[in-house]
């Protein structure tokens, strides 16, 4: 049987920055770790930590801080949290290589008493035990002892029709006529089989598949990112805007909100900053846009589906990717916030959201912010179409001012009229880099009509 075994440590290999992230990936979404979100974060973590920013130690309170939220001050010694789950990590690792990554050309492990991921070539061992020996070919056509009930081998009886077919010419003639029929009449039904297969929605219209081509009907099949909510109300318990370091590191679990407060409250805020921390949590509308995008695309290459607490922020660089969500609940988005003329802001008292428009022109407005009348409602939705860090991919950013406008953004990228009506505004049939602003009108919760109020065309 063919084993496999890690290198010894002085043969350590050094991947390729690349090599070392795609590896990462797939380990974090292999089976193992699949249903441990804990565990993906303590992977995610040491990862990032390595290959962001270049760690070449990590230490158990390090981790216990970041990934599990404790205190700074915590005692290691009274509290093996990291330790436990460090075993169990190992653990999964192990058996990723073991299973669905046996072929991996790279392995690597965490070894015991260190937290830095060592990569190492995979080699095969051949020498634990021989392989089976294959029949040879005369061994494999020697027939076995014919059974007592046999009548005649199939083998005689097709022999004998063949041989009279081949003495008739014409029978000859007509057996090739019937061939060629059902070959053809096959070819036929595949053709269209395969026609029917690649025909999917986002195929269905010019302006559908003028957009979505972009994203969809290659090989790099788009992920669609949704937002970490919980990370939006931390924010309004703390009165604080947090960025997406502080998502990155986990420094935000320990943040406290600004003014005096008594102990007690200090105390409560942090326990309930820990019950939101601890659960993911996501908008019905978020969930909503990405079931309409996914359903443009059901074939072999669709769509991928994460959470922003999950999310890998390395590979955002060689992909398509879609977020849902402003930066405030979604902190990947604020990697474009630089080129993005339309922002998503909490009023002073962080009852709503407001959007903030970059050097105004025309009958544009310094902001827009969300407006109600009795049985209606104006609300607001911006969408950026862009590349992605390194113009290998594509990037498209859905992010309302609540979750309803939300979802109307979604319901406007997936409708032929709607992307008709913005490839008139853009005044070109293949969409360039662009980024909108919608007014999303409503009557007694029902979304009726979205208006494009502002866009900008990106240069790439």
């Amino acid at each position: 049987m063919q084993t496999t075994e890690i290198n010894p440590p002085e043969t350590a290999f050094h991947p390729s920055k690349s090599e070392w992230e795609r590896l990462l990936n797939r380990v974090v979404e292999s089976t193992p770790f699949r249903r441990s979100s804990r565990l993906r974060e303590f992977l995610i973590y040491v990862g990032n930590e390595v290959i962001l920013n270049g760690a070449e130690d990590l230490h158990e309170q390090q981790i216990g801080v970041a990934v599990f939220g404790r205190s700074p001050l915590y005692d290691t010694s009274q509290d093996n949290i990291v330790r436990v789950n460090a075993m169990e990590l190992r653990k999964r690792i192990d058996l990723y290589f073991a299973n669905e990554g046996q072929n991996e050309p790279l392995v690597f492990e965490i070894p015991r008493g260190s937290y830095i991921p060592v990569f190492r070539p995979r080699r095969l061992n051949f020498l634990d035990q021989p392989l089976a020996k294959a029949p040879s070919l005369d061994e494999a056509l020697v027939p076995g002892p014919p059974s007592s009930k046999e009548v005649a081998p199939p083998s005689a009886v097709s022999g004998s029709l063949m041989r009279q077919v081949f003495r008739n010419p014409f029978q000859l003639s007509l057996l090739i006529v019937i061939v060629c029929l059902a070959a053809s009449l096959i070819t036929v039904v595949r053709r269209n089989q395969q026609m029917q297969m690649s025909l999917h929605k986002w195929q269905s219209g010019p302006a559908l598949r003028a957009f979505w081509g972009n994203f969809f009907g290659q090989k790099l099949a788009p992920e669609i990112v949704l937002a970490d909510t919980s990370f939006g109300t931390a924010q309004d318990i703390l009165h604080k805007q947090l960025s997406l370091a502080e998502y990155l590191d986990y420094s935000y679990r320990s943040i406290q909100s600004p003014g005096p407060l008594s102990n007690d409250a200090r105390q409560q805020e942090q326990q309930d900053l820990a019950v939101i921390f601890s659960r993911s949590s996501g908008s019905i509308g978020d969930f909503r846009v990405a079931r309409r995008i996914t359903e443009l695309e059901t074939g072999d290459f669709g769509t991928r589906l994460s959470f922003a607490r999950e999310y890998a922020g390395h590979r955002l660089r060689w992909s398509n990717t879609i977020f849902v969500g402003s930066s405030r609940s979604n902190p990947w988005v604020e990697l474009f916030e630089d080129r993005m003329a339309y922002h998503l802001k909490q009023t002073q008292d962080s009852t709503s959201s407001v959007v903030t428009v970059d050097k105004p022109t025309g009958n544009e407005q310094a902001q827009y912010a969300i407006s109600s009348e009795p049985g209606r409602r104006a609300a607001y939705c911006v969408i950026v179409f862009l590349p992605n860090p390194t113009n290998t991919g594509n990037t498209l950013i859905v992010a309302g001012t609540d979750s309803q406008a939300t979802e109307a953004g979604g319901d406007f990228l997936t409708s032929e009229e709607d992307l008709e009506r913005l490839q008139v505004l853009l005044q070109k049939k293949a969409f360039p880099y662009f980024q909108i602003l919608l007014r999303i009108s409503s009557s007694n919760g029902t979304p009726l009509e979205s208006e494009i109020v502002s866009y900008r065309i990106i240069k790439k």
